[in-house]
C-alpha cells in the first residue's frame, strides 16, 4: 500500500524513523537516503502522507545513514538527527582523507545534521552550533542518557565495508543541550572496528545504561567480536518506566513522558518518547529517565496520543521501575536487584 499512501521512496534508503514532528498526534516518517535528498512524510491522518522535507528544510545530508527523532535539549519538541556518510569517492585510495582532516579541524564537504524542532513542523540545523563538526561515517547508532544527568547522549558505530574503513567509534556527551563533546577516548569506547547495531540498556539492573555494539566488517577477514561496555555509574538518580497501552497500542509506541523535578534549587524538565531509539540499533521500550541529583520527581506526566489522554503522578521516588497501565490511577513499583555482569555481586 506504499503507493496509495504516497510513501514510495525509489532511492537508496538507509535510515527510517517515526515521530510526531508537528504535534498533531499522528506519527510522521523520516527516511534518509544515499546520494539523494531525504524525505519527511507528514501523516495526514487518513492513511496518506505528504513529503514535506523541502518545506521543513530537512533534505540533507545528501548521503545519510542512521537517523532518529529525540529531544536533545529538553524543550518538549522532537528534534531530528540525520547522520552523514560522505565518502567523497568510494574508489579513491585516500577516501579516509576527509575523515582524518575533520579530526584536524578541516571541515568536510558535508556534515551530519542536527535539526532542532519547534514542535509545529519546523526545523533549524544546529549541528555546527552544537559542536558536531566531525565526519564520522556511522553505520550503527543509538542514543540514551549514559550518565543519568537528564540529557540524551548518543553513540556512533563507524566504518564502511572495505578493509581500510577503520574509524574510531564515537560517543557524544550532551552538555545541557548546548553542545556535544566527543568523549570516546575518555570513556574507553572509541573502538576501531566497524560498528553496526547499537543498543543502550540497563543490563545489570543497577540504574545506568550499558552499551552493546555489534562489530565486524562484511568480509571473512574483517570479522570481530561484539562489544559490551559496562557502565560504572555515578551518584545521579534515575527512574525507569514500563508503559502498557490499553486503548493505545500495547507497547505504547509514541507515548510521551514528561518528568518535572528540582535539582540544586532549579526546576528541570526531561522529555522522552517511547520507541526503540536509532534506526540502526534497538533499545528496550522501557523508558529510562536520568534525573541528575533530584531527590524526588515532583510531577510525572504520561501522554497517550492515540487516545488523547494524560496520566499525572506526583512526588515520585527515584531508583525503581514503575509499571504504568494506560488509564490506571496508580502504578506498580518494582525495585530490581542489581547483579554483576559475568558473575554475582
Amino acid at each position: 500500500m506504499a503507493r496509495a499512501a504516497r510513501v514510495e521512496n525509489v532511492r537508496f534508503a538507509k535510515g527510517v524513523t517515526w515521530g510526531d514532528h508537528d504535534g498533531d498526534r499522528d506519527p510522521d516518517l523520516y527516511v534518509t537516503n544515499l546520494n539523494a535528498k531525504n524525505r519527511l512524510y507528514r501523516n495526514n491522518g487518513d492513511g496518506t502522507f505528504d513529503d514535506v522535507a523541502e518545506a521543513a528544510g530537512v533534505t540533507k545530508p545528501t548521503n545519510s545513514f542512521p537517523t532518529w527523532f529525540f529531544d536533545f535539549d529538553n524543550d518538549g519538541a522532537l528534534d531530528l538527527f540525520a547522520s552523514c556518510y560522505e565518502l567523497v569517492d568510494p574508489q579513491e585510495s585516500l577516501r579516509l582523507g576527509p575523515v582524518a582532516g575533520s579530526y584536524l579541524g578541516i571541515e568536510p564537504p558535508e556534515l551530519a545534521a542536527l535539526y532542532k524542532g519547534d514542535g509545529k513542523g519546523g526545523f533549524v540545523d544546529v549541528a555546527r552550533a552544537r559542536n558536531l563538526k566531525r565526519l564520522t561515517l556511522p553505520m550503527g547508532a543509538n542514543f540514551g542518557d549514559l550518565d543519568n544527568d537528564g540529557w540524551l547522549d548518543f553513540y556512533l558505530g563507524t566504518g564502511y565495508p572495505a578493509y581500510d574503513g577503520l574509524i574510531p567509534n564515537v560517543l557524544y556527551w550532551n552538555r545541557g543541550g548546548e553542545k556535544f563533546l566527543d568523549v570516546s577516548a575518555a570513556a574507553g569506547v572509541g573502538h576501531l572496528q566497524k560498528g553496526h547495531g547499537v543498543a543502550l540498556a540497563d543490563l545489570d539492573q543497577d540504574g545506568d545504561l550499558e552499551l552493546f555494539e555489534q562489530m565486524g566488517g562484511a568480509y571473512p577477514g574483517d570479522g570481530f567480536g561484539d562489544t559490551l561496555y559496562e557502565n560504572p555509574g555515578n551518584a545521579n538518580r534515575w527512574l525507569a518506566l514500563d508503559l502498557i497501552g490499553v486503548r493505545s497500542n500495547r507497547s505504547a509506541f509514541g507515548t510521551r513522558v514528561h518528568a518535572e523535578f528540582v535539582e540544586d534549587g532549579k526546576t528541570r524538565h526531561v522529555w522522552r518518547w517511547v520507541g526503540t531509539g536509532g534506526s540502526f540499533g534497538c533499545n528496550p521500550l522501557r523508558v529510562h529517565l536520568g534525573l541528575g541529583r533530584a531527590a524526588r520527581v515532583a510531577q510525572l506526566t504520561v501522554y497517550w496520543p492515540a487516545s488523547d489522554t494524560t496520566q499525572t503522578f506526583t512526588d515520585v521516588e527515584p531508583g525503581a521501575t514503575l509499571t504504568l497501565v494506560e488509564g490506571a490511577p496508580t502504578f506498580t513499583r518494582t525495585e530490581r536487584a542489581p547483579f554483576r555482569l559475568g558473575g554475582t555481586r
